[in-house]
């Protein structure tokens, strides 16, 4: 009888046992993922916001993939992105209401000879990689003359570039045809498509879409006529003030060039993910694109020259290339990733 006793008294005793210990790893365990989360919303917290201002297209593709591999979060930043036209974007970022823009290589240049304070920081790209696309019906850019040709701006990389195919062609991109600013590439490639213009320089893979859709490639600038496309500007005050922070953006620029030459199938995909392209074109494209991307942020010596000389004939001024170029910082990033 004590025997049931004995034993009746040690599962009454025994059963809270089990309930405190069970409710006690219960306890230790939601406090644990309540700690975690607590850890990710202050890794959140801590990463710093920055504003870029940069074209939606393949001027894009350094600042894109790094964004996508999380490069900039390796370096404690955060990129909220801003599609607005380059001349708002660089007098916005003078005033402080934008950190970076995508805008340096032909426009951004251009503004700092003129006495903008901002510098050019990385030249994503070696050049600018365009072809002069027109309407099926012309096969030559001889064939172009009294035609409309469609340019994003009258200044910039794509303006000058698209003046020196015409020429390179026999025709007088002042007499001989009539260009129309119209924006971004992607507007331009519309109004080729829909006969409102007879052709307009495309980058890559604007140009492979143009030509699946039965336009004429007319002329491709590699090796004619090369400037910078794209680059990264930021204010002298900036670089002044808070070096480290443009150190740690002009970083991640570098890791992701440097990511989207040597990973051929997830920039592919990137490109078929990000600007809804078929495979094919999509490949097409990459095999294009390593061509003029850099893979160290420099850019390309010959192209830069070439911009001063635009920028002298433009402004009647001798520029120097530390006028409108500092790559302080990005040399030393370039020292410390041997």
């Amino acid at each position: 009888m004590s025997d049931t006793n004995v034993s009746s008294n040690s599962e009454i005793t025994t059963m809270p046992q089990k309930t405190y210990f069970s409710r006690l790893w219960s306890t230790i365990a939601l406090l644990a993922i309540s700690m975690l989360i607590g850890v990710a919303h202050a890794a959140q917290r801590d990463l710093k916001e920055v504003r870029v201002a940069y074209p939606p297209s393949m001027a894009s593709v350094t600042l894109m993939t790094g964004i996508k591999q999380k490069f900039f979060e390796e370096q404690g930043l955060t990129a909220t992105l801003l599609v607005i036209a380059s001349d708002l974007a660089m007098k916005s970022q003078v005033v402080g209401e934008i950190d970076y823009t995508l805008f340096g290589g032909g426009t951004g240049m251009v503004a700092a000879a003129q006495g903008l304070p901002i510098r050019v920081v990385h030249l994503p790209h070696k050049f600018a990689d365009l072809t002069l696309v027109g309407r099926p019906e012309f096969k030559t850019v001889a064939q172009l003359r009294g035609k409309k040709v469609a340019v994003s701006s009258f200044s910039g990389a794509v303006y000058s570039s698209t003046r020196a195919m015409l020429a390179a062609g026999g025709l007088d991109p002042d007499k001989d045809v009539v260009m129309i600013p119209m924006g971004r590439e992607p507007i331009c490639l519309e109004a080729l498509l829909a006969g409102s213009i007879d052709a307009s320089p495309l980058p890559v893979p604007l140009h492979a879409i143009a030509e699946e859709k039965g336009m004429s490639l007319l002329a491709d600038i590699e090796g004619k006529f090369e400037v910078p496309f794209s680059g990264v500007t930021v204010t002298e005050r900036k670089l002044r003030d808070n070096p480290d922070e443009v150190k740690r953006f002009i970083r991640a620029m570098v890791k992701a060039g440097r990511y989207f030459l040597s990973h051929r199938d997830e920039s592919v995909a990137l490109y078929m993910n990000w600007l809804k392209l078929s495979k094919a074109i999509a490949e097409d494209a990459y095999a294009r694109s390593i061509k003029s991307v850099s893979p160290d942020g420099l850019g390309k010596e010959s192209a830069i020259k070439t911009q001063l000389g635009l920028i002298k004939q433009t402004t009647g001024k001798d520029v120097k290339v530390e006028s409108v170029i500092d790559f302080t910082l990005l040399r030393q990033v370039l020292a410390e990733t041997k």
